[in-house]
């Protein structure tokens, strides 16, 4: 066995660890000719690019793209819907109408599928061997989310009993965005007036309102199932610390708080009501782990967006964006949406801490609402206009970071 030879041009001893080392490289040359080099610019190709922010909306005849930075249209598509949705990476959007749902490729607006809504598509079947009174009238949408990674849709229905009866029933389905087809089952959600809808990869959360104004101590009902069999995994209901009637700020009228939308994290599932009464549960098994009362009695909030897993932006009953600090449950900011009416919160972006809402300017005239652009120091930016908006169908969507 060699301890050492002589092979430098000044005649020293190379030492047997570097003997060892050239030997490797001898024997493995073969292999690492074989395997490409990876530049430094292969590297910065292999990272997925961020989703831009974008927005989803549409005039009376066009559905658009805009870029919610500045408004400019990104790509458009001839034609309109009752509801939109799309995946957080703007890769699909869901263009639903009362008898069809289209699922289109961004930004091409390439059509992947379309899907009949009626009577006879697997899930009203299901809700009609339930609920044999609700006869054969076609279900309504009312709303959609798509799965992070856009392999499915949970859609919202509501369906009526006929006529003379007012019975009505809200439920919950999804469809398999790569195949193009409805779920066999559907989640029947009784006694709820409205849901969120929260798809993971792997499981799909109901966040429902209670109808029923009696139960002055429930806030709502959240539900976990999985997303292809609707076998229902986990359920628990929201009981408030501080039950009963919450004025609205400035009128003579009150309601019992309900909740009013989720944020699903990375290791929480954190709910808020209207009084900003938090909830915060394991997503995997549904187990409480946290609980704050309400932190104001004078802020009632219809809508909210999440700048952050400690930041809430919430739209208020009385049309004022309120910015809430959950960590130290406070009220950081106050603002006025002086001038708009018929608003709806279009998502924050945590990127800038800007907020985009959506509404009517007091002198315009009906159909032609205004996406706005919000600094929480007052500032506002006019994005686009001409607009479609319904209070009682999302008729938009967000894509990229905005929540």
């Amino acid at each position: 066995m060699l301890a050492q030879f002589t092979g430098r041009a000044d005649g020293r001893p190379v030492s047997r660890p570097l003997v060892e080392l050239l030997v490797l490289l001898i024997v493995s040359f073969p292999a690492l000719a074989a395997t490409p080099l990876l530049r430094p610019n292969d590297r910065l190709a292999a990272r997925p690019e961020p989703a831009p922010a974008l927005i989803l909306a549409q005039t009376a005849t066009h559905s658009l793209v805009l870029d919610a930075r500045s408004g400019q249209i990104v790509s458009q598509q001839p034609g309109t819907s009752a509801i939109l949705a799309a995946d957080p990476g703007g890769r699909l959007v869901l263009s639903i109408t009362y008898d069809r749902v289209t699922v289109s490729r961004l930004p091409s607006w390439s059509t992947v599928h379309v899907l009949s809504i009626d009577s006879e598509i697997p899930p009203a079947q299901a809700v009609r061997r339930a609920f044999p009174a609700l006869g054969d009238d076609s279900p309504r949408p009312y709303a959609a989310e798509v799965s992070p990674d856009a392999r499915y849709a949970a859609v919202g229905f509501v369906s009526m009993a006929p006529e003379p009866s007012s019975w009505w029933i809200l439920w919950v389905a999804t469809l398999d965005l790569e195949r193009g087809t409805w779920a066999s089952w559907a989640l029947p959600v009784p006694g709820a007036h409205y849901a969120y809808l929260l798809p993971a990869s792997n499981h799909l959360f109901v966040l429902a309102r209670d109808n029923a104004v009696a139960n002055f101590d429930t806030a709502g009902s959240l539900y976990r199932l999985d997303p292809d069999t609707g076998t229902l995994q986990g359920q628990v209901v929201l009981r408030s610390a501080e039950p009963g009637f919450a004025p609205i700020a400035g009128t003579a009228a009150a309601r019992v708080p309900a909740v009013t939308g989720a944020h699903l994290g990375t290791n929480t599932l954190a709910v808020l009501t209207e009084r900003l009464e938090l909830f915060v549960f394991d997503p995997t098994t549904l187990r409480r782990v946290e609980h704050r009362a309400p932190i104001s009695a004078e802020i009632l909030a219809r809508e909210i967006a999440w700048l952050d897993d400690d930041r809430v932006i919430a739209l208020t009953q009385t049309e004022e964006l309120v910015m809430v600090d959950l960590a130290s449950a406070t009220i950081a900011t106050r603002l006025p949406l002086s001038g708009l009416f018929g608003t709806q919160l279009v998502g924050a972006d945590p990127t800038t801490g800007d907020v985009l809402v959506m509404g009517y300017p007091i002198a315009s005239q009906p159909g032609s609402a205004c996406l706005y652009r919000f600094g929480l120091d007052g500032t506002r930016d006019t994005l686009s206009c001409g607009l479609d908006l319904n209070l009682y169908e999302r008729r938009f969507a967000r894509t990229g970071p905005l929540s």
